[in-house]
């Protein structure tokens, strides 16, 4: 059998009863989903969660097909937001017009306390249904692209960076004091994975930073390296090429603000998605994991400004930050005042946060004050 009942409720079939509300929640794994569907009825003044049926299936097409006839007219339901399985599901439900919440499990996790397997879809739509959780926001259409691909992009720069260490690792261990990422040092790198001799010139040119000749096992780690960077950059490119091709006007606005680059405009646009959703600029710089805090203990006085956000959002605020001239004045006034680069850095990177805010729900950059 592949879909399974695990309970039918019918304790109030004959009573009388309020139908407030009816929902379903899905517990999402793997291979497998649980449904339970439910209503919130009132008797004799009281609010009451009625689960009707708790029931599984298998995730696949069939499974989801066997799913949606479960559901019924249950239109409005919560699902957990379990790695990346619940993507698909998400996807399927939303196109055929449920209107469906997604909720963080780490949310889950504090307020109703550990997994229970097969009691997790019963009690998440308890909470649902009693409004004790909130959902998570999920992009759509056109900010859910941009979004995945500018994730994408971030992992191969990932990725960048990792084979970038390795080649600088295999150099230092040789000896090689040289920048192997500027022009010249990467023409020295290409050549030393290939096994070709320096010219006279370039020794003399390199002097005392040059190392001793690599061996065998050296040379080959080195130009597989050297090939899977080229790769991974031209493959970058062809993501920045698609990302540039898909940008709306608000990214195109927030290019405007200084020091922020189409891409970064792109990632920022990407991950505040709908700003509808924030009560202010506040809450936005919250998001993105900037949140302005002074402690004061007797005399002394110490600034925080990191609290856990959107890191996607985080990383880019902070490489903004560190390479706008425009905002160089505020960011000096701010390390004079807190002796802190850092602190300074993470305060720039609110007040871009908020910026950016009010570009995207104004729709147009009006300069920064």
């Amino acid at each position: 059998m592949r879909a399974k009942n695990i309970l039918r409720n019918e304790q109030y079939s004959t009573m009388e009863l309020k139908v407030i509300n009816k929902a379903f929640a899905i517990d999402i794994s793997q291979s497998k989903l649980t449904a339970a569907k439910g209503e919130l009825v009132v008797n004799q003044g009281k609010s009451t969660v009625n689960i009707k049926e708790v029931k599984e299936f298998e995730y696949d097409n069939e499974g989801i097909e066997e799913l949606i006839k479960f559901l019924g007219e249950y239109k409005e339901g919560i699902i957990e937001a379990t790695g990346v399985y619940y993507f698909h599901l998400h996807e399927i439900l939303t196109e055929k017009g449920y209107k469906v919440t997604v909720v963080n499990p780490l949310h889950l996790t504090e307020m109703l306390g550990k997994k229970t397997d097969k009691l997790d879809a019963q009690r998440l739509l308890v909470a649902h249904m009693t409004g004790v959780i909130k959902g998570s926001y999920i992009p759509t259409g056109e900010i859910k692209e941009l979004r995945e691909l500018t994730r994408y992009r971030e992992g191969l720069v990932e990725k960048i960076t990792q084979v970038k260490n390795e080649i600088r690792k295999i150099l230092e261990f040789a000896g090689y004091k040289i920048q192997p990422f500027d022009k010249r040092g990467r023409q020295l790198v290409e050549k030393l994975a290939r096994g070709e001799e320096l010219s006279k010139e370039e020794k003399e040119e390199l002097k005392d930073r040059l190392g001793r000749n690599l061996n065998d096992a050296e040379k080959l780690a080195l130009k597989q390296l050297v090939d899977l960077l080229k790769s991974l950059e031209a493959m970058v490119k062809e993501v920045e090429d698609m990302i540039v091709s898909k940008i709306p006007q608000p990214v195109v606005e927030l290019s405007k603000i200084p020091g922020v680059g189409l891409i970064s405009a792109a990632t920022i646009y990407a991950e505040f998605g709908d700003v509808s959703r924030f009560s202010s600029s506040k809450a936005a710089r919250a998001y993105a994991g900037f949140a302005p805090r002074t402690k004061q203990s007797g005399e002394s006085e110490s600034h925080s400004g990191m609290i856990r956000g959107n890191k996607y959002l985080r990383r880019t605020f902070f490489l903004v930050a560190r390479k706008s001239e425009r905002f160089k004045e505020f960011y000096d006034r701010l390390v004079s005042k807190w002796k802190s680069a850092t602190k300074a850095t993470c305060a720039l990177g609110g007040k871009l946060a908020c910026i950016c805010y009010h570009v995207i729900k104004d729709g147009v950059y009006k300069g920064v004050q």
